[in-house]
């Protein structure tokens, strides 16, 4: 919400998520933002994170509703 915005919780809560995943031995922290979140990208951006989209190429794939139920289902009949 906007009021809570630039109060640090964001930032406080991402610095948390990777304190938490160097201490379970992750070796990175992968995050979805929308394209037109400019903000949200600026932020990561600031912080070190690489946009992997322009250079890798990875896109966001996504299974719910009934493509999801059709996919779990084929997996019962193997």
């Amino acid at each position: 919400m906007p009021e809570f915005r630039g109060n640090g919780f964001g930032k406080g809560l991402l610095c948390k998520v990777a304190k938490v995943g160097k201490e379970k031995q992750c070796v990175r922290l992968q995050l979805s933002v929308l394209d037109w979140n400019t903000p949200s990208r600026d932020f990561y951006a600031a912080k070190g994170a690489q946009d992997l989209t322009d250079s890798e190429g990875w896109h966001f794939i996504r299974f719910d509703g009934q493509n999801l139920d059709n996919l779990a289902n084929e997996a019962q009949k193997d």
